[in-house]
C-alpha cells in the first residue's frame, strides 16, 4: 500500500509544479476578454428566440466558466512533463484518432469518441499534443541533424495525424495539423528555401486547375530556384516534382477528395453556381458583411442574422454576424486585439531561452492564427467553407476549452521562464 502511495506521489510530482504566484499577462489576457465579450454580445442576440437554459449564450457562459477553471488549474501543470512524454502523447493521439473510426457516424463524419452520455473530439486536444512532439524533436536536435532529414521527419509526423483526421472526414482540422509544423520549423532556424520547397507542391496542385495560374506559378518557381542556386540535380528534381504534382491534380480531384469537398471548392470559385445549395452560406455571409458597412446596423438589428437567412450563425459564420451588426469597426477591433495577443505570445517566445518552451509558444500561436485566418477567409469567399470556428468567438464547448487551455499553458510557460 505504501509503495502505491509513493508511486502515485512521484507521478503527481512529475505533473504538478506549484507556482510561486500566478502572473496575469494582460497583453495576452485583455484581448481574449474583449473577444469573449464580443462573443457573448453576439450570441445573446442570435439566440434571442431560445429559452434561457437552451440558448447558446447561456451554454457559452457555462463553458467559459469551465474554461476559467481550466486556466487556473493549468498554471500548476509542470510543462517539462509534456517534453519528457511528448512521444508517448503522440502515440496516444494516433490511438485516439484511430478509435473514432469505430464510433457512430454523426453528421456524416466520425470525429467523436462517445462514452455513454459523454463525447469528445480527440482531434481538438490533438493539436496541442502535435505541438509538443514537434517542439520536442526540434529542441532535441540543436543543429545536429541534417536540415532536410529533420524537415522530412517533422512533416511525416504532422502528415500522419492530418491524413487520419482528413479521413474522418474533417478537412478543416487536417489543414491545422498540416500548418502547425511550418511556423515551428521556421522558428527553429530551418532555411526559408526548404520550407518553400515543402509548400510548393501544394501550390502546384491547386494552381494546375487553371493553366494561366499554373504557368505564372511555374515562372515564380523557376525564379526562386535560380535565386537560391541549389545543386543542379536538386533544382531540376524540384522543378520536375512540381510539374508532376500539377499533372496529378485530376487524379487527386477524382480519387482523393470527397464529394462535399469538391462542392466547397467549386463554390469558392463560383458561389452563384448553386445559390440555393452549396453556395447559399457564402452568398448570405457576403451580403451580411457588405450590408454592415463601416458602423454596422446595430447589435440585434442585422436583417440577414435575425431573419435567419445566415446559417450556422453561432459557430462558423459568427464573424459574418459581427460584420453585419457591428460593421467594419467590429471586425477591425477583432483583428487588432487578436493580433495583439499573438504579438505578445511571439515576443515572449523570442525572450524565453528554453528551446522547447519557445517552440511550443510558436505552435500555440500558429493554431490560433490558422483558425481565425481560415474562418474569416471562408466568410468572405476567399477560402472554401471548412467548418473551422473563430477562436474565442464561435460557440462551441470543446473548442473554447481547447483555446482556453492554449492560453493557460502559454501563460504557464511564460511565468516559469520569465
Amino acid at each position: 500500500m505504501l509503495r502505491k502511495i509513493l508511486l502515485y506521489n512521484n507521478f503527481l510530482n512529475k505533473i504538478i509544479q506549484v507556482p510561486d504566484k500566478i502572473v496575469f499577462r494582460w497583453g495576452m489576457l485583455f484581448p481574449v476578454i474583449v473577444l469573449i465579450c464580443i462573443s457573448f454580445i453576439t450570441l445573446k442576440y442570435t439566440s434571442v428566440n431560445s429559452s434561457f437554459f437552451s440558448s447558446t449564450f447561456t451554454k457559452q457562459i457555462v463553458w467559459f466558466g469551465m474554461g476559467s477553471v481550466v486556466f487556473i488549474l493549468a498554471q500548476w501543470i509542470r510543462i517539462q512533463y509534456f517534453q519528457e512524454y511528448a512521444y508517448h502523447l503522440y502515440g496516444l493521439l494516433i490511438i485516439l484518432i484511430g478509435i473514432t473510426y469505430f464510433m457512430p457516424v454523426i453528421g456524416g463524419s466520425q470525429r467523436w469518441i462517445i462514452l455513454g452520455p459523454v463525447s469528445f473530439q480527440p482531434s481538438e486536444i490533438g493539436k496541442l499534443l502535435l505541438v509538443f512532439v514537434i517542439a520536442r524533436v526540434l529542441a532535441d536536435q540543436k543543429g545536429n541533424m541534417n536540415e532536410i532529414k529533420l524537415l522530412l521527419f517533422i512533416l511525416i509526423m504532422a502528415i500522419i495525424p492530418a491524413l487520419m483526421v482528413f479521413k474522418q472526414p474533417d478537412f478543416g482540422t487536417a489543414i491545422v495539423y498540416g500548418f502547425i509544423a511550418i511556423p515551428m520549423l521556421y522558428w527553429s532556424g530551418i532555411r526559408s528555401y526548404y520550407l518553400f520547397s515543402v509548400i510548393a507542391p501544394f501550390v502546384s496542385i491547386i494552381s494546375a486547375f487553371n493553366i494561366y495560374f499554373f504557368s505564372l506559378w511555374i515562372g515564380i518557381l523557376v525564379l526562386v530556384i535560380y535565386y537560391n542556386q541549389p545543386k543542379i540535380t536538386i533544382g531540376v528534381s524540384q522543378f520536375m516534382a512540381n510539374i508532376g504534382c500539377g499533372i496529378m491534380s485530376p487524379f487527386i480531384w477524382n480519387n482523393i477528395l470527397y464529394a462535399h469537398q469538391k462542392e466547397r471548392i467549386l463554390t469558392l470559385l463560383n458561389p452563384t453556381r448553386d445559390p440555393h445549395g452549396t453556395g447559399y452560406q457564402v452568398i448570405q455571409s457576403i451580403i451580411a458583411i457588405g450590408s454592415g458597412g463601416i458602423w454596422g446596423k446595430g447589435v440585434g438589428e442585422g436583417t440577414q442574422t435575425q431573419l435567419r437567412y445566415l446559417p450556422v450563425r453561432d459557430t462558423d459564420f459568427i464573424v459574418s454576424v459581427i460584420g453585419e451588426e457591428m460593421g467594419l469597426l467590429g471586425i477591425t477591433v477583432i483583428l487588432v486585439v487578436f493580433f495583439t495577443m499573438l504579438y505578445w505570445i511571439i515576443v515572449y517566445a523570442g525572450i524565453i531561452s528554453n528551446r522547447f518552451s519557445s517552440l511550443t509558444l510558436i505552435g500555440f500561436a500558429s493554431i490560433l492564427f490558422i483558425h481565425l485566418a481560415v474562418n474569416m477567409g471562408m466568410t468572405v469567399g476567399l477560402l472554401p467553407v471548412t467548418g473551422l470556428p473563430a477562436p474565442f468567438l464561435s460557440y462551441g464547448g470543446s473548442f473554447l476549452l481547447s483555446c482556453m487551455l492554449i492560453l493557460a499553458l502559454s501563460t504557464n510557460i511564460i511565468n516559469h521562464h520569465i
